[in-house]
C-alpha cells in the first residue's frame, strides 16, 4: 500500500536549487522587499491548480502549520502546482487557515516557480463578495511571490458569479486599481456546455480576462465539450482559458446524487483531449477538487479528518487512486511526453449505486438509483505487460491481461474480502488483501463503498 508523510525527493531537489539560487522566501514581508518577476501566462509552463475548500482543510478543520506543510508536499508530489482557495468570507477560520498555509510555504522555502495560490470567492446563490474582504486579501498578498499572476497581474477568481453580475466586478477592479493593485479576473459563470448560452456570457461579461470551467458532477463527455466550447470562445474574444477537470461523482448531504461510473477511465477521457491540444493553447487546468469531502469529488491522497466509520479500519473517503492516475497524465501534459513508468501500479475503485446515464436530476430528493450494482473499476499503470487477478468476496477470480502503460477494466464486486494480485511471466509481483471488508449497508443492500486502494511495486 502506498504510504505518505515523507518529503519527496522531487520537492527536496527543487527546494535545494531554490536555496542555492537565492529564491524568494515565501512570506508577505519578504515579498514587499523583493522585486517580483511578472511572468506572462503564455510562458512555456503548464499549470494544474486544485480547487481547495479553505474552511475544511485536509487533515483537520483547524490544521496546523505542519499539517499545511504535508498538504503542500502531497500536492507537489502529485503534480499540483498550487491551490485556488475557495471561501465565502475571507475572515475568521478561513483567513487563519490561509495565514498558516503562508507560514508553511515560508518554512518549506517553496519558491514562486514551485507552488502558487490565488483566491476564489464563492458567489453561490447570488452571494455578493464583501468588498472589504477582497481588498484585505490583495492588500495582504498582492506582492506575494507565490500569488499566481495572469499577464503580470495577481489573479482573482470567483465561483458562480453569474447572479452577481458584470457591473459589480467592474467596480471591484476599479477600486483595487485606484489603490494601486490592478488585478486580472477570471470567473466561473456557466454550468452547462451549451454554445449559445456561453456565447451570451462572453458578450455580457466584458470585465473578464478569462473564463474557467467548473466540471464537478458532470459526465466526462460534458467536461470535454465544455472545455472545447470555452476554448473556442476564449480564442474569439482573446481571453485566457482555465480548463476544468473533475469527476462525475457528486454527493449532497451524504446522499449519492450522481456516481462517477468511469473512475480512472474518466481521467483518461478528460486528459487526453487536453494533452492532444483539443482545448487550444490552454495551459491552465482547474481540478475539482483537492479536498471537497462533503461532495466527495476530491483527489487528495490523504483521508479526510473525522472519525473512521464504526466497523471499518479504512478511511472511507481516501481517493488516492485518482491522485495517482492524475499525476501520470499531468506529467504527460506538462512535458509533452508519456512519463517513463519505473514501477507497477494498480488502482482499484469501489463505487456503488450507479446512477442513470446523463445529468443528475434536480431536485436532489428525487434521485433514485436505477439498480443495485456494486462495481470494481481497475486501472493499471504498468512498466511491462502483466496479468492482474481480482477476487471480490465470493466471486470467482477474474483475470485481466494488461498491456504496458495505462489500462482500465470493470468487474462486479461482492461482500467480503477484496483480493488483488499482479503476475508477470509466471512470477508473482504482489498479492494483496484490501484493508476494507465490504459489508452490506445499514439502510440498503448496497455496501456503499467509495474509496480506492492503490498498490505500487
Amino acid at each position: 500500500m502506498m504510504t505518505y508523510g515523507n518529503k519527496t525527493r522531487r520537492s527536496f531537489i527543487k527546494n535545494l536549487i531554490a536555496t542555492i539560487l537565492g529564491a524568494y522566501t515565501a512570506s508577505t514581508s519578504s515579498a514587499q522587499k523583493n522585486k517580483i518577476s511578472n511572468r506572462p501566462i503564455k510562458a512555456a509552463k503548464n499549470f494544474a491548480f486544485a480547487h481547495y475548500m479553505t474552511g475544511l482543510c485536509t487533515r483537520k478543520r483547524k490544521q496546523s502549520v505542519d499539517d499545511w506543510k504535508q498538504d503542500i508536499e502531497d500536492a507537489i508530489e502529485y503534480e499540483i502546482d498550487g491551490w485556488q482557495f475557495n471561501f465565502g468570507f475571507y475572515e475568521g477560520m478561513f483567513k487563519k487557515n490561509v495565514s498558516n498555509f503562508i507560514l508553511a510555504l515560508e518554512q518549506l522555502n517553496i519558491g514562486s516557480n514551485d507552488f502558487n495560490f490565488f483566491p476564489s470567492f464563492d458567489c453561490n446563490h447570488g452571494k455578493v463578495p464583501n468588498v472589504n474582504h477582497i481588498i484585505d486579501w490583495f492588500a495582504t498578498y498582492y506582492n506575494h511571490p507565490n500569488h499566481f499572476r495572469l499577464n503580470g497581474l495577481p489573479l482573482l477568481t470567483v465561483w458562480q458569479g453569474r447572479d452577481v453580475g458584470n457591473d459589480y466586478f467592474i467596480k471591484i477592479k476599479e477600486i483595487l486599481a485606484n489603490k494601486g493593485m490592478p488585478i486580472a479576473f477570471i470567473p466561473y459563470v456557466a454550468s452547462r456546455p451549451k454554445y449559445s448560452v456561453m456565447l451570451k456570457l462572453f458578450k455580457d461579461w466584458p470585465v473578464v480576462d478569462g473564463f474557467y470551467t467548473w466540471v464537478a458532477g458532470q459526465t466526462s463527455k460534458n467536461v470535454v465539450l465544455f472545455n472545447k466550447i470555452a476554448s473556442s470562445l476564449c480564442k474569439s474574444f482573446d481571453k485566457t482559458l482555465m480548463a476544468g477537470h473533475g469527476y462525475s461523482y457528486l454527493a449532497i448531504n451524504k446522499r449519492p446524487v450522481f456516481v462517477n461510473k468511469h473512475a480512472g477511465e474518466a481521467i483518461t477521457e478528460q486528459m487526453m483531449p487536453l494533452i492532444n491540444g483539443e482545448f487550444g493553447d490552454c495551459n491552465i487546468l482547474n481540478i475539482s477538487t483537492w479536498n471537497d469531502y462533503g461532495e466527495d469529488h476530491h483527489i487528495s491522497p490523504h483521508p479526510p479528518w473525522g472519525a473512521v466509520p464504526v466497523g471499518s479500519t479504512h478511511p472511507v473517503w481516501c481517493h488516492i487512486g485518482y491522485s495517482v492516475i492524475v499525476k501520470y497524465y499531468l506529467k504527460w501534459w506538462k512535458t509533452g511526453t508519456p512519463p517513463i513508468i519505473n514501477s507497477d501500479t494498480v488502482a482499484i475503485f469501489h463505487l456503488t449505486q450507479l446512477a442513470k446515464d446523463g445529468t443528475p436530476p434536480f431536485p436532489y430528493k428525487d434521485y433514485q438509483p436505477d439498480k443495485e450494482d456494486d462495481t470494481l473499476y481497475i486501472t493499471s499503470i504498468l512498466k511491462e505487460p502483466g496479468v492482474i487477478v481480482v477476487k471480490s468476496g465470493q466471486n470467482d477470480p477474474v483475470v485481466f491481461h494488461a498491456s504496458s502503460g495505462v489500462s482500465h477494466w470493470r468487474t462486479s464486486s461482492n461482500i467480503g474480502e477484496q483480493k488483488y494480485g499482479l503476475w508477470r511471466n509466471g512470477v508473482q509481483i504482489f498479492n494483496k488483501t484490501s484493508e476494507v471488508l465490504i459489508k452490506p449497508g445499514n439502510k440498503s443492500p448496497w455496501s456503499w463503498g467509495r474509496f480506492t486502494d492503490v498498490y505500487t511495486v
